[in-house]
């Protein structure tokens, strides 16, 4: 009974473990433009196999919170907040590059994702 009980609880524990919490949907257009810009990057980072399908996540993921910021936010406090996510995401990938891939990286950053175009009239 005990074995029974304890094969159980193993069980039970692992299934617990490898349970995956759903993601948010991702829109087509946002995961092409994530995959666009992965490539864009790796032209310029030279980018290895390992590094380009880490490094499209994380872009792919900030783009879709800051589709939920513009949508959530207005004026001073969306761009605050399109900043922290920017920052974030600057920080999340240099974990996935290497010291000179992230120095450049942060130089590129700012053409190939600009924060947002305010237009003057």
């Amino acid at each position: 009974m005990k074995t029974i009980l304890f094969t159980i609880l193993i069980s039970s524990i692992s299934f617990y473990s490898y349970a995956q919490y759903p993601a948010e949907v991702v829109s087509d257009s946002i995961r092409t433009e994530a995959e666009q810009l992965a490539h864009k990057y790796s032209a310029q980072l030279a980018l290895t196999g390992v590094q380009i399908p880490l490094f499209k996540n994380v872009v792919e993921e900030y783009m879709l919170k800051a589709a939920n910021t513009i949508e959530t936010f207005e004026g001073r406090k969306e761009l605050d907040a399109l900043v922290e996510l920017q920052a974030r995401e600057t920080l999340e990938m240099n974990d996935i590059l290497t010291r000179l891939q992230h120095r450049l990286y942060k130089k590129l950053k700012y053409d190939y994702q600009p924060i947002k175009v305010i237009k003057t009239n």
